[in-house]
């Protein structure tokens, strides 16, 4: 199983290069561009949020919280601003990052099993399709920018999510003993069987997402189009 470092730096690297991808193809801005770096790197450790080394646990439900932190700030600034006072525009997001550090991670701990069911092809759909449905709630559901960033969003989670699995896969493997390890399928399967509840809930929630989710006709056609990609070389000289 690859370690903390090895995920992060992998996902850091892979998902960068994918947002260098499409902000030179000019798909995407600047800041959009680091925002999906962001969330691809996120999606990278995310399958490790049942692990019980508290060092990836820490960061990763500290990265979640910080989340869930800009998300209510953004919400908070664009709809209810007149509404609300300076107060309480701080006190908001500080009970959100409370409640996800001391309340749900807690939780998750005693329900999560490590290399249970967040190391599944199906938590990772829905961890996509969760993302891409608040992202496209957050924006102008009417504009095509939208639809394509709420689906590039969820597509770097899902992204991120699948390089962890790979690797956790690949460092089953010890080529120099040429032997496959006791732990060789355990990260890269569709789900956790053994757990056939939450199992059955997750495929009712992935149903249920895609049932709502933005539309897809338009995004597929906008993201099709390479013309205007470029491919900057660095020039050396002796």
């Amino acid at each position: 199983m690859a370690n903390f470092n090895v995920h992060l730096n992998t996902a850091i690297i892979t998902t960068g290069l994918g947002s260098a991808t499409l902000l030179s193809a000019e798909h995407i801005d600047l800041n959009s561009a680091l925002w999906l770096w962001f969330l691809g790197t996120m999606g990278g450790l995310l399958p490790d949020i049942d692990s019980d080394n508290s060092t990836s646990l820490d960061m990763i439900f500290n990265l979640f919280a910080l989340s869930a932190v800009l998300i209510v700030l953004s919400f908070l600034t664009t709809n209810l601003l007149i509404q609300i006072s300076f107060i309480e525009i701080i006190l908001l997001p500080l009970i959100v990052y409370c409640f996800m550090r001391y309340i749900l991670r807690p939780i998750f701990e005693k329900i999560t099993v490590h290399r249970g069911s967040c190391h599944s092809l199906f938590f990772l759909l829905f961890s996509a399709l969760l993302t891409t449905q608040i992202t496209w709630q957050l924006n102008e559901q009417e504009t095509l920018t939208s639809a394509t960033f709420a689906w590039l969003s969820g597509g770097f989670i899902l992204f991120g999510g699948l390089v962890h699995l790979l690797l956790d896969e690949m460092y089953s493997v010890d080529l120099s003993n040429i032997r496959i390890k006791r732990s060789f399928g355990t990260a890269l399967k569709l789900a956790d069987f053994n757990n056939k509840l939450l199992t059955l809930i997750t495929i009712i929630a992935i149903a249920g997402l895609v049932y709502i989710a933005p539309p897809t006709n338009e995004v597929i056609i906008a993201l099709s189009d390479w013309s205007k990609f470029k491919l900057y070389a660095l020039n050396f000289t002796v």
